[in-house]
């Protein structure tokens, strides 16, 4: 019998900063980021951040004890956000 894995083997989501394209924008709480490394993120922020739909955008992410769905992808907690121009 094989035994389990000793590290995990599902892949965890990025924290820190993390570049990509807005999916989902608005003024929150729910938002959508495809990251430059393919990744999907649904993200949630009470902050009220304003996020356009297109634009690319750093993200400071961090992982979330809430507990909603925000759309598809993994769910992160974004607190705070910068236009990458």
């Amino acid at each position: 019998m094989e035994e389990p894995p000793r590290e995990p083997s599902d892949k965890t989501p990025s924290t820190g900063w993390v570049a990509g394209m807005v999916t989902v924008g608005g003024s929150g709480p729910c938002y959508g980021l495809i990251a430059d490394d393919g990744e999907r993120y649904a993200l949630y922020s009470a902050g009220g951040l304003e996020l356009e739909q297109g634009s690319r955008v750093r993200v400071l992410l961090e992982p979330t004890m809430v507990r909603i769905y925000c759309g598809p992808g993994s769910l992160m907690a974004m607190t705070d956000a910068e236009q990458i121009r």
